[in-house]
């Protein structure tokens, strides 16, 4: 059975990303916050609240949107101290107007708009949320990434509870890969499979910077994965900082 974005990878998502570098993340918008003290912060696509409970957890007030009711069941347990609400981009309000001084979206969520009108619907809906000199922090996959590394690939592990196979198709003209994951959960002496379908977009430099500017926003940082080197031909994932006009 098919099932939206992350229902089923919800209960596993952690243990399956636990790789993932949430800790520099956070710091690198830490470093970058725009005000002294404590900050607003809104995490978008917040999964299951690793990054916001980073933030909360640097005396910062913190707000995480998701989509998926799955991911914030579990964020909402793991991280009571910080609210969870359901919104999904580009087409929700994010939050009261003005009213926070950083957003975040991480691990390549915008890659899940399906273009350039969707990106700059997203952008001009966290520029609302944003006081004036306010940020915006997020990340991409690259072309590289999607196009040479994904590609047209297939893996898979056994993690002891769970076991995935994961499948990748590559569109070069509409510019998508395709992944179609199944997921395979022990209960008792058997295995249930959950399959779900995701679909990322890649976007050069002019699309970004044409939503940025649309969304009354100026780009500060453009950088390879939360560091301090400039991108590259073999970067995988693009690091952006704008600032609200």
């Amino acid at each position: 059975m098919m099932t939206t974005f992350y229902h089923g990878l919800a209960d596993v998502y952690d243990r399956w990303t636990a790789n993932n570098d949430y800790a520099g993340w956070a710091r690198f918008t830490l470093e970058r916050l725009p005000t002294e003290g404590p900050a607003r912060v809104l995490d978008i696509c917040c999964g299951t609240g690793r990054l916001a409970r980073l933030f909360a957890t640097h005396g910062h007030d913190v707000v995480g949107l998701d989509g998926s009711e799955a991911m914030l069941a579990v964020a909402r347990a793991e991280v009571p101290t910080v609210r969870f609400d359901r919104a999904v981009l580009p087409a929700a309000t994010l939050g009261e107007p003005a009213a926070f001084d950083v957003a975040v979206c991480s691990f390549d969520s915008l890659n899940y708009l399906a273009g350039a009108d969707e990106l700059t619907r997203a952008f001009v809906r966290v520029g609302e949320t944003l006081r004036p000199g306010g940020l915006f922090v997020f990340d991409l996959n690259t072309r590289h990434k999607l196009e040479d590394v994904f590609g047209d690939s297939h893996y898979g592990d056994d993690l002891g509870d769970f076991a995935y196979v994961w499948r990748n198709r590559t569109d070069r003209q509409a510019r998508t890969t395709e992944f179609l994951i199944s997921i395979f959960v022990a209960d008792a002496e058997a295995y249930r499979r959950r399959t779900e379908r995701h679909v990322q977009r890649w976007f050069d430099h002019s699309e970004v910077r044409a939503a940025a500017g649309a969304a009354g926003f100026t780009v500060e940082e453009v950088v390879d994965d939360y560091s301090d080197k400039p991108v590259s031909a073999t970067t995988q994932r693009e690091t952006w900082v704008l600032r609200c006009r």
